[in-house]
């Protein structure tokens, strides 16, 4: 059986392994207050190692996500994650108890604190020494007054083998269906006691490789690859080409090339935008667009590569897709553990123990190349103008200095030995041409031999683009401009990381001389060091100068500090150049990817150290039994390090960033936590009708913090056993969770996230609180308050925009015209667009508060013989609502609590006056919407607050049932749980709670996606002497998109994800009593995950007029590995 009620007095078969502990007085999870039953008033249940034995995989989540109390929080499959972060680390392996956020759930080894990770506070549970498991107990009801304030969703604890004897030895091996994804994993534990008895020793060491497999191989995600009514998985495509710009939009001329010329076919839909717009270039140099579903006219140019899903589709709705083949299915690990511990009585009443372990893991994770695209730009020269090198416009407007030669000398640069003085500095083609450029380019270019005036752009890049380019880019309105270039790097982004872990604790156990008084004390260090190094990225700066070199960069070479006579500098090169549109046959060369690589390398430190003292035992005699108790105290101090690679450290490298990586900055904090706890078990009633007996379990903690000052958490149940096979259970947590490291402490870090408000300062934005009065032609929809609200809204815009320039608003809202484009235009419309906030920590935080309430009942067959003798129940019902939660805000939030009257009331009336407008702008959520010099939206700051609310109720069932039939024994364990309600609140106050119930669930407030209304896992056995067969059941019901939870009725036409069963078996086989050998198969029917999210009212003909497709994906809550075969063998000596 895998997993097993914590709940009823049961003896030890080898059947019934979990009860196997139960023969003498010990502390269950849920209490430090040892006992003679195996009894908790808490819902418990216990993983055994069978569970974690009986898979294809060793990864501890993946096995104990199994179970319905669990929600997979960062598991194997996340192999796209690449950016560490002082909150992140990629290829980490959490779990997180009803769903509510790993850093609500406490990770204890052995009763005791692990070490945690990161700034979060979550433990890297492949850290924990699998070789060593014995069990893992699981409390889901709320622990914080035993553990400590953190245990907001419950405790899962890893209870580690003592006391072992002789050598036990593991190995085992897995691999999937297709022949990939090889997984193995040798371990091996031994043992000895020494001095009769008195001591233990015993040394575990285990290593586990894992090999990646990848989503191409797969049927269904190739099936998904081809779909034509499924969207390209990757979001940008690996083929050059250029975005047409607002301000400098086609000439009519330009725009009857591209529809009459370039894509003639009218019936693939209507003519191309002007401007904001793709057009791709195959190998041979034609046009192709149709990247988007605003694009569809034009994709019968493309002839890239075959239109068959790897990688290249093209959809229902006309235009072309891009799917990302090299993305991971299971991400690819290697571990080594080792734990050393000991144990010795130095008399009848005091001993010492130690126990030593350290991990070492490393995991290798990749996503798709780094782009050039709008943020991380590339603007080409261009034009009949002279090439001037330096000069490398950026989407801002500014512009940055590369360190490209001119082709002739500049007014100020040195002519020989006398700065050059231009007489003409608005005409360069008089200018003497620059010596240096002459060395370098004479070979390549006649004009660079040419005394005077250069080269033109045109002759050093233009000539090397497509002919069709060049028509389009002699057609803006501004020919002679630079354009900005699409595409991607070569090389795929990778990110290797390496945790090592080690703890150390060593202390003091015994006991009080003729009392049954046990206490211990003892010191624990913990420390976590995580590396990671990303390649695959590079240098904004460098591509920059390389791309605006002449031809691209072919023979391009340049020293730094060209100053100081290059001191200390080092050279670059490049000799095929970056030209995207015509690369050479063999690929660029090494030289210039080189010269611009930029691989990174980061380093977090996590340390831990905790000294803690703890005593149980019977204080008095009661007429209903022993008053019995414990107490406790302790001190505990975190403290953790980030530090990023100079290039993404925010603040620090402002003239360079890395491409494709997002910058955040130096981490440091601290917190230090001094807990004292008391906990009793009051016995109040025994051995009267109807009352065996009524137990009261009463807790209290105190916990000072250095950050939030104290909390109190505290807990209140009962049990009352009505006879030996019915008990009752229940009762009241409450828990305070002080705000950890990272929500308090984190340095400005950039994300990557979904605004789904718009730009509100537009015009056209159609939301209740924008500055669109309802009369824009583009988006109808507007201000709640009509033309007035609007105008204030406006208003509080124009202030925002004045700290950043004097002419901001002007360019905006005034000046459109200047830039060739009408306001309206100019403006984003819609209220939807990708966001890049920056997310700092809130030293202003406080703590949120738990209350959990259970009730429940453990049945236990009263017979001691037949069909239900071996029959057990439990069932709880549970209720968490967490209250002034914490969680990072979303950019909608920030809008709308610097723009909505409702939360920002000075906003009404902010059109009056000056005056009234900066009080409105000077709101402190006003203050972290940022705009830049042409009035545009910038990067909005975000933090942690304690504005969300969560409440979440339902029941958790527990059956064990065997059997005797024929030779062997029946077996049945199956855990339940059924979701009543999961309901949160956006990061507003005051806002109505939403239940996610049923649908994927929102990200708000630190929880985990995927909220399925029940679950069922459920294991099956026979065995009949040495043999033992299995078959496990997980049952998944239907899910529809969070989005249904927020519109009344649901969306229309969208469908959820169909109901899903999944089945694993495994054998085993003792060969000898000292020899086993075990055999599975996971997935047994190779079950395909379901497809969902789809819009069932879409066709291929309405995608073909509109442009909307069906969608779909798969969800990460369902197997998407398929079938996969272990063996394993276990021997002892």
């Amino acid at each position: 059986m895998p997993a097993y009620a914590q709940d009823v007095d049961c003896d030890a078969t080898p059947d019934n392994p979990a009860c196997a502990v139960a023969n003498d007085a010990i502390i269950v999870t849920g209490s430090r207050i040892q006992r003679q039953d195996f009894e908790s008033t808490s819902p418990t249940i216990t993983a055994d190692e069978a569970l974690l034995q009986n898979s294809s995989t060793t990864a501890v989540e993946s096995n104990l996500n199994k179970l319905p109390q669990f929600v997979p929080a960062q598991t194997p499959t996340l192999g796209g994650d690449i950016q560490p972060t002082a909150t992140n680390t990629p290829g980490a392996a959490t779990v997180s108890l009803r769903g509510i956020g790993s850093n609500r759930t406490l990770v204890l080894v052995d009763g005791r604190r692990s070490t945690p990770s990161n700034a979060s506070g979550v433990t890297d549970i492949s850290t924990i020494p699998s070789a060593a498991i014995e069990r893992v107990e699981i409390i889901s009801g709320g622990a914080s007054a035993t553990y400590g304030a953190d245990a907001v969703a419950g405790v899962t604890n890893f209870i580690l083998k003592k006391n072992v004897q002789g050598l036990e030895l593991d190995a085992q091996a897995g691999i999937t269906q297709e022949g990939d994804g090889f997984e193995y994993q040798l371990s091996g534990i031994m043992g000895t006691d020494f001095e009769d008895g008195r001591g233990n020793i015993s040394l575990a060491l285990s290593m586990n490789t894992r090999e990646a497999n990848y989503q191409r191989d797969r049927d269904w995600y190739s099936d998904l690859y081809n779909n034509p009514q499924v969207p390209g998985s990757a979001f940008f495509n690996p083929s050059p080409g250029v975005i047409l710009s607002f301000g400098n939009p086609l000439t009519a001329g330009g725009q009857a090339f591209v529809n009459n010329t370039l894509f003639p076919d009218a019936s693939v839909g209507p003519a191309l935008g002007g401007a904001g717009y793709n057009i791709f270039f195959n190998p041979d140099g034609s046009a192709w667009t149709g990247n988007n579903f605003a694009q569809r006219r034009g994709t019968q140019g493309f002839n890239s590569g075959a239109l068959d899903g790897q990688p290249w589709k093209q959809t229902a709705a006309g235009n072309i897709g891009f799917n990302n083949t090299n993305l991971y299915l299971i991400l690819p690990l290697t571990r080594y553990n080792a734990l050393a511990r000991g144990n010795y009585e130095i008399n009848d009443w005091i001993g010492v123990f130690g126990q030593a372990n350290f991990s070492s893991v490393s995991t290798y994770t990749r996503n798709e190349p780094g782009p050039i695209t709008n943020g991380w730009d590339a603007f080409i020269p261009y034009g009949t103008g002279v090439y001037v090198g330096s000069q490398a416009p950026q989407s801002n407007g500014q512009v940055l200095g590369t360190g490209n030669i001119s082709s002739v000398i500049l007014n100020g640069q040195l002519n020989g030995f006398t700065p050059y003085i231009d007489a003409t500095p608005n005409n360069l083609a008089d200018n003497p041409t620059n010596p240096a450029f002459t060395a370098l380019y004479r070979n390549q270019f006649a004009c660079a031999t040419q005394a005077i005036g250069g080269c033109t752009n045109n002759q050093v890049t233009g000539q090397f683009l497509p002919a069709d380019l060049q028509t389009l880019l002699n057609n803006r309105s501004n020919p002679n401009a630079p354009f900005q270039l699409a595409t991607y790097m070569p090389d795929d982004r990778e990110t290797f990381t390496d945790v090592l872990t080690y703890n150390m604790t060593t202390g003091l156990q015994g006991s009080v001389p003729d009392t049954d008084w046990t206490w211990e004390a003892f010191v624990s260090h913990g420390e976590s060091h995580t590396f990671a190094r990303q390649t695959g990225i590079y240098s904004l700066e460098r591509v920059q100068t390389v791309l605006s070199s002449p031809n691209f960069g072919q023979g391009f070479s340049s020293t730094g500090n060209s100053e100081s006579n290059f001191f200390g500098a080092s050279t670059g090169k490049c000799t095929t150049g970056l030209n995207f549109f015509s690369p050479p046959s063999g690929g660029f060369s090494e030289d210039c990817l080189e010269a611009m690589r930029a691989d990174l390398k980061n380093r977090s430190k996590f340390r831990q150290t905790i000294a803690e003292v703890n005593a149980q035992g019977s204080l008095i005699n009661l007429p209903a039994g022993e008053l019995r108790g414990a107490i406790g105290a302790s001190y505990r101090e975190m403290e953790y390090e980030f530090i990023n690679d100079t290039l993404t450290t925010q603040g620090r490298s402002f003239l360079d960033q890395a491409l494709g990586i997002y910058p955040s900055g130096d981490a440091f904090g601290s917190i230090n936590v001094r807990e004292v706890y008391g906990e009793l078990l009051v016995p109040v009633l025994a051995d009267i009708p109807f009352i065996q007996a009524f137990n009261l379990e009463l807790g209290g903690r105190m916990s000072n913090y250095n950050t939030t000052g104290t909390s109190w958490t505290y807990k209140l149940l009962a049990d009352w056993s009505v006879n030996d096979w019915l008990r009752f259970r229940g009762g009241y947590n409450r828990a305070e969770r002080a705000p950890n490291i990272g929500e308090l402490f984190l340095s400005a870090q950039q994300t990557f996230g979904i605004n789904n408000r718009g730009d509100v300062c537009s015009t056209a934005n159609p939301n209740a609180f924008s500055a669109n009065n309802g009369s824009n032609p583009i988006n109808g929809a507007g201000n709640s308050g009509g033309a007035a609200g609007a105008l204030d809204v406006e208003a509080v815009c124009r202030a925002l925009m004045a700290q950043a320039g004097p002419d901001a608003a002007a360019l905006y809202y005034g000046g459109g015209v200047a830039l060739g484009q009408t306001p309206t235009t100019n403006q984003a419309p819609g209220s939807f667009g990708f966001a890049f906030p920056t997310l700092i920590g809130n030293p202003n935080l406080s703590p949120e508060t738990a209350d959990t309430w259970t009730a429940g009942l453990v049945i236990q067959s009263p017979m001691d013989s037949g069909l239900l003798s071996r029959l057990r129940l439990s069932v709880d019902w549970y209720d968490i609502t967490v209250k002034d939660a914490i969680g990072a805000q979303t950019v909608g939030a920030v809008l709308q609590q610097c723009f909505d009257p409702q939360f920002n009331p000075l906003v009404t009336g902010a059109s009056a006056s000056t005056t009234a407008a900066n009080a409105a702008a000077n709101n402190a959520f006003c203050q972290l919407v940022p705009r830049n010099g042409t009035g545009q939206l910038g990067n909005v700051k975000i933090t942690y607050t304690n504005d969300g609310r969560v409440h979440l109720s339902g029941i958790d069932a527990q059956l064990d049932w065997g059997y005797d039939i024929g030779p062997g024994t029946f077996t049945l364990n199956t855990v339940f749980n059924y979701q009543m309600d999961f309901e949160s609140s956006a990061l507003y106050p005051a806002l109505p709670l939403v239940d996610y119930v049923g649908t994927t669930g929102s990200g708000e407030n630190g929880l985990n996606p995927n909220v399925f209304e029940y679950r069922i896992f459920t294991t099956v056995g026979y065995s009949w002497g040495p043999a033992r067969v299995a078959l496990q059941w997980q049952y998944y019901p239907g899910l529809e998109d969070g989005g249904e939870a927020t519109v009344p009725g649901g969306t229309p036409n969208q469908s959820g994800w169909p109901s899903y069963n999944l089945f694993s078996l495994n054998t085993s086989y003792q060969l000898t009593d000292d020899i086993g050998l075990r055999f599975g198969i996971d997935n047994l029917f190779n079950k395909r995950p379901p497809l969902g999210n789809i819009n069932t009212a879409v066709t291929d003909a309405t995608a073909a007029t509109n442009g909307t497709l069906q969608g779909g994906s798969f969800l990460g809550a369902h197997d998407t590995n398929g079938r996969r075969f272990y063996l394993g063998a276990n021997a002892r000596f």
